[in-house]
């Protein structure tokens, strides 16, 4: 096995490189083979426009990661050969666990059906997240997603608590957790990316809770179910400050230790959080994206993505919004203590985005590279999480 190696560097203005990589050259196993059920790797390994479909380099830690059954992950690898049936046959696996939950439930077996559900909920989040080929198909399971996680929230340890905060005349939906034996506890608030929504962060929430920090996942505008009501903008910050000013009025938490975690597109909603409320004491995104003003140079399916989250708008319409999105002129007003995680091999977001935040963000910055890490640092979860959760618990 590959042993780690680390190097520190002090970059320019201050801030701190830290690299992990492995002293072997030697790939992981999914790479000898073809990465794609039904194709070959090409340039946009989450292209679907193809018919092709990603799956062990990219899209199978982020599966694990969110707690989806090994036994299910592996009967869909061989199952899925063409994209057009994703959404029916990981539905499918989500209304088999469903099934299992309402059993369980009737027969007053709770953590069972606690459990059962959560499978379910995140089988059907996986089998819309990214099918804007038929919106039907993708609306059910995105509701189905949503209601079996409300029926697993109460079972879970410790349970999810369901709220809503007004924000823009509608409402932004939010779960959350408190750990045990905390009375005023720090919470971490995970921004969803572009195509992730709350019920995706139970592991990654039982990491934190496990350190002492209380939880808060919610869905912002153009994600989850606040879609319909809300689309993304530029300005998301504002969102998450509602729900800081939510969780003030809350004692079982501290409101003067709050922490902001960006994951994906997240990533660049969290420091203009930073940047604008005193009240967080700690920011970190996995990864940075500075901007999306190359619109072009992203790719089919993020761009299709983008679009929909916008609000279902046109390519050139979503031209437009996508240009406001930018990172200029926020990071230096980055106040608290703020990491950076980027993976070597990801390829929405370049190392040099990574490079010129943690320069624009200066002293508050440290940048970690993971050169084995995928978009999400997912693939090396095993360091990559317990580095960012022990940082937050030192930082609150």
């Amino acid at each position: 096995m590959a042993q780690n190696k680390i190097r520190i560097v002090l970059g320019s203005n201050g801030f701190w490189k830290l690299h992990v990589g492995v002293e072997e050259t030697a790939r992981t196993a999914t790479d000898g083979g073809s990465p794609y059920v039904g194709g070959k790797k090409d340039a946009m390994t989450t292209d679907t426009t193809s018919g092709r479909i990603p799956m062990p380099n990219h899209w199978v830690p982020r599966f694990v990661s969110a707690g989806v059954p090994y036994e299910d992950m592996r009967d869909l690898l061989q199952r899925i050969d063409t994209w057009d049936i994703w959404c029916r046959e990981w539905s499918a696996k989500g209304a088999a666990h469903e099934q299992l939950g309402e059993a369980a439930l009737t027969e007053g077996r709770l953590v069972t059906a606690g459990q059962a559900f959560h499978s379910a909920a995140v089988c059907y989040h996986f089998a819309g997240f990214r099918f804007y080929e038929d919106m039907s198909q993708k609306h059910q399971a995105d509701r189905k997603a949503r209601e079996c996680y409300g029926k697993s929230a109460p079972y879970m340890r410790p349970p999810a608590e369901r709220f809503s905060v007004p924000f823009q005349g509608e409402n932004l939906v939010c779960y959350l957790r408190l750990p045990v034996g905390v009375s005023r506890a720090p919470c971490v608030i995970t921004i969803a990316g572009m195509d992730s929504r709350k019920e995706e962060f139970h592991e990654l929430e039982n990491e934190f809770l496990y350190r002492g920090m209380a939880t808060v996942s919610y869905d912002g505008p153009g994600q989850g179910e606040v879609w319909h009501h809300l689309k993304m903008r530029y300005d998301g910050e504002k969102a998450t400050i509602a729900i800081m000013d939510y969780l003030a009025g809350r004692p079982e938490i501290d409101d003067g230790r709050i922490g902001i975690y960006g994951w994906a597109m997240g990533g660049y909603v969290a420091p203009r959080v930073a940047a604008v409320d005193r009240r967080v004491k700690a920011c970190v995104s996995m990864p940075i994206r500075y901007k999306l003003e190359d619109w072009d140079g992203l790719g089919s399916a993020a761009t299709g993505a983008y679009q929909h989250l916008f609000g279902d708008v046109s390519y050139e319409e979503g031209r437009q919004i996508a240009a406001q999105f930018t990172l200029e002129g926020v990071l230096p007003r980055v106040q608290c203590p703020y990491l950076i995680v980027h993976g070597g091999r990801g390829f929405a977001v370049s190392q040099s985005e990574a490079d010129q935040a943690a320069r624009e963000a200066g002293g508050s910055a440290k940048l970690v590279v993971f050169e084995e890490g995928d978009h999400l640092c997912l693939n090396v979860r095993h360091e990559s999480w317990p580095l960012m959760m022990d940082w937050f618990a030192e930082q609150l």
